[in-house]
């Protein structure tokens, strides 16, 4: 409570013009991050939103490599670490803000340069299950995964990444990550409207709950 009502007084007299645009950048970010939980997703689309707005038209450097918004990021990474930022760019499905963060992080290059490099040529739906999956984040998997295949996405010339969950975007690849992580819930309720991967499912869940010694329910 005591960092939104900070934020929002800073935010105000910005605003009213008592201070100067950006005169409170970073204490506003430090109540983005010193929240529980923090909401480092809104402090890095802030900085995203005040280097585009202030980005030099004659300038060379994207807007985010700027030294303004080199600064904000490097700030904010002293409140909660480079590779936290890292992953929370990549969970808002923004590579550029994510290849900003690792600029001047100890991250390797040699790591994060073709992540970010096939992650922005991979279709769509896609690239956002792959970040999903790496970021754990089943349910959103599933969900983007069943939307490759609803706008049939075509990943010829794409091949498989070190994850455990295999590379492509079918029905089998969606009922590998049902079966793994328990998502028969929201399977059902993505295939409804398909009878066939809706029955699939259906046993599915009938073996899980009789492994798991729920023979009444399966």
């Amino acid at each position: 409570q005591i960092c939104r009502k900070a934020r929002s007084t800073m935010a105000n007299m910005e605003q009213t013009g008592e201070k100067s645009e950006g005169h409170f950048l970073l204490p506003i970010l430090s109540t983005f991050a010193k929240e529980s939980p923090p909401k480092l997703d809104e402090a890095l689309s802030m900085i995203k939103e005040r280097a585009l707005q202030h980005h030099p038209t004659d300038s060379k450097k994207p807007p985010l490599f700027g030294d303004k918004a080199q600064n904000a990021i490097h700030y904010l990474a002293f409140l909660a670490e480079y590779e936290l930022l890292f992953e929370t760019a990549l969970g808002m499905y923004d590579f550029e803000i994510a290849r900003a963060v690792a600029r001047n992080s100890q991250m390797d290059p040699k790591v994060y340069l073709p992540l970010l490099k096939r992650l922005n040529s991979l279709p769509q739906h896609y690239a956002k299950y792959e970040v999903d999956a790496r970021l754990k984040r089943y349910d959103a998997a599933l969900q983007n995964l069943f939307e490759s295949i609803k706008a049939e996405e075509n990943l010829e010339g794409f091949s498989s990444t070190e994850s455990d969950d295999p590379f492509g975007n079918s029905f089998e690849n969606c009922m590998v990550l049902i079966e793994r992580h328990n998502l028969h819930k929201s399977g059902l309720r993505l295939f409804e409207a398909d009878q066939a991967k809706s029955r699939t499912i259906l046993i599915s869940l009938g073996c899980n709950l009789l492994e798991s010694q729920k023979s009444e329910a399966a």
